[in-house]
């Protein structure tokens, strides 16, 4: 069965422009399998991408735009912005928060967080305006997405919600984070946000030359995956040909980017050792790019940050794996 089989999904900017957009599901989209729309719901907004971080907050504001309580989780990422352009003068953002919170309990989703204000507010609880934008604040949307919107409400604006929630599948984890918001007196605005932690898997390439370009364009890095080195070494193994293939793919083809390439380790051993091991093995790929594929050192440097930026729990072993990785960071024109 589909989760959310009963949920109202709406959307609004203000009357002029959603009166000009037109109500069909955009070109590429599609329902994530978990989601079932409101009829004459449409997708205004869609991203599916391959592998992004995302800042989890499950925690109240407690400080200027930051939330203490906040895991970082990682894996495919989908994101879905629902409009509907009909009969919503009367429908109460709290109908809404509730056919969410039903669903989720039906299909026994662990809730993390929750929260609904059901008049304007600025609240900094789980579910309240400020807490929304600061939630958001580190996982942005692209600059057409309709998402952005959440961040932007009109002067007759309302009530807003939101539900954070994980469920335990047999192929891994999977959090689910949902924006609500009354965006004007005529709209309510869902945004759903989905993401599959998928266990790393040895030699499995997460990313090719476009997506290497998207999320540096996008984000200004980008997590590598399926450059494997030897046990505690800086010997890079064959499998991860295909991984190198791609950033000196990307790097040919936009020659006036430069790069930091960041080694990153778990948190098994020392400080110190782990520090050195990610520097030598970003080194050690650096040389591999210049070596064989001609890419001009003054393009490339190395640098090495050990365990002190994990994307997941050093606790299991899947966590670890998530945390042996490369990022390539965009550097500055100027530098």
């Amino acid at each position: 069965m589909k989760l959310f089989e009963s949920v109202f999904i709406v959307f609004f900017l203000c009357a002029f422009v959603t009166n000009s957009i037109a109500q069909k599901d955009i070109a590429g989209s599609k329902d994530h399998p978990l989601i079932s729309r409101y009829p004459g719901s449409f997708i205004a907004s869609y991203e599916d991408i391959k592998y992004r971080e995302y800042s989890l907050a499950t925690g109240p504001v407690t400080g200027y735009r930051f939330i203490e309580k906040k895991q970082t989780v990682a894996g495919q990422l989908y994101r879905i912005t629902y409009l509907l352009k009909k009969d919503v003068k009367d429908l109460s953002i709290g109908e809404v928060y509730l056919d969410y919170k039903k669903a989720l309990q039906e299909e026994k989703v662990e809730i993390l967080a929750e929260g609904l204000f059901s008049d304007r507010n600025v609240k900094k609880q789980a579910g309240g305006s400020s807490w929304i934008g600061v939630a958001l604040k580190d996982n942005g949307f692209t600059q057409d997405s309709y998402g952005n919107y959440l961040f932007k409400g009109t002067s007759s604006s309302g009530g807003t919600f939101s539900l954070i929630g994980k469920s335990k599948r047999k192929d891994g984890d999977t959090f689910l984070a949902i924006y609500g918001e009354r965006h004007s007196k005529d709209v309510v605005v869902v945004h759903v946000d989905i993401i599959e932690v998928k266990n790393a898997e040895t030699g499995k390439v997460f990313a090719d030359a476009n997506y290497i370009k998207q999320e540096l364009e996008e984000s200004g890095k980008v997590i590598i995956y399926g450059i494997n080195f030897d046990f505690d070494s800086a010997t890079i193994r064959e499998d991860s040909k295909a991984t190198l293939d791609e950033i000196a793919a990307y790097l040919k083809n936009n020659r006036d980017v430069n790069i930091y390439l960041v080694g990153h380790t778990d948190l098994k051993g020392t400080l110190t050792y782990n520090k050195k091991l990610s520097l030598d093995r970003a080194k050690a790929t650096v040389e591999k790019l210049i070596r064989e594929y001609k890419i001009s050192r003054v393009r490339l440097e190395a640098e090495g940050v050990g365990p002190l930026a994990p994307v997941a729990s050093n606790d299991t072993e899947e966590g670890r794996a998530l945390n042996r990785r490369v990022e390539l960071v965009k550097k500055l024109k100027n530098k």
